[in-house]
């Protein structure tokens, strides 16, 4: 198991426009006032982050028709699709990653004093600032796992590519989530609301993967407002 917080930020002001419901192949355009809140509150934003990772590599023990069986007792339930692409793994990496709340904090702050343009662009500063840092932090996992000669697959996270949000209490059962001050809610959403989990197949036989695997064109859901 790994706890990072040394990762340094970098807020992508095209991903930010993106959240917000700009982008290049949109005719929508931000003005100029709007370009402002945004570098503004990117500034901001870099001031509210308190990044933290855990993630811990996890044996298989085997793979079932409707989930892989895992050494500590646990049974991820994914869909086929998922099953399949990870065929060739011998273990799992699963991570949780965060911001803190400092950030959600100030959301609310803004919001309750009706500054919602503000309060808006600093949330699409947020989650471009939680995908930057798990991003990173799979990169790690990813190295530590290539330097002992074994390949990875894509990340899978819970409520994406048909797998049920609820497999996150499997997640928070298999690493202490607690430790970076993350925790689940009986709905299965993540305390801060800016936290990400996921999965990545590791082994020597597995269909390797990159990053660049996991962007906007291999996304199953067609009708996202975040595309390009």
């Amino acid at each position: 198991m790994k706890i990072i917080k040394d990762i340094k930020l970098n807020i992508d002001e095209e991903e930010v426009l993106r959240y917000q419901g700009y982008s290049k192949k949109k005719v929508k355009t931000p003005n100029q006032n709007i370009l402002q809140i945004i570098e503004e509150e990117i500034n901001r934003g870099y001031s509210l982050f308190e990044p933290q990772g855990i993630y811990s590599l996890i044996k298989i023990v085997s793979f079932a028709s409707k989930g892989i069986n895992l050494e500590n007792g646990l049974t991820f339930k994914f869909p086929k699709s998922v099953i399949n692409q990870l065929k060739g793994a011998n273990h799992l990496i699963i991570g949780v990653v965060t911001i803190g709340d400092f950030l959600e904090k100030k959301i609310s702050e803004l919001f309750s004093q009706g500054e919602y343009s503000r309060a808006l662009a600093l949330d699409a500063v947020g989650t471009v600032a939680v995908e930057d840092f798990s991003r990173e932090v799979r990169k790690l996992a990813r190295q530590e796992a290539k330097e002992q000669d074994f390949k990875t697959s894509r990340h899978f996270s819970p409520g994406y590519s048909d797998w049920e949000v609820s497999q996150q209490e499997i997640i928070f059962k298999s690493i202490p989530a607690d430790n970076i001050g993350v925790k689940l809610t009986k709905g299965y959403m993540m305390v801060p609301q800016k936290s990400l989990s996921w999965t990545i197949g590791v082994g020597k036989e597995i269909i390797t993967s990159s990053e660049e695997d996991n962007n906007c064109g291999n996304c199953q859901f067609k009708y996202c407002n975040y595309k390009f």
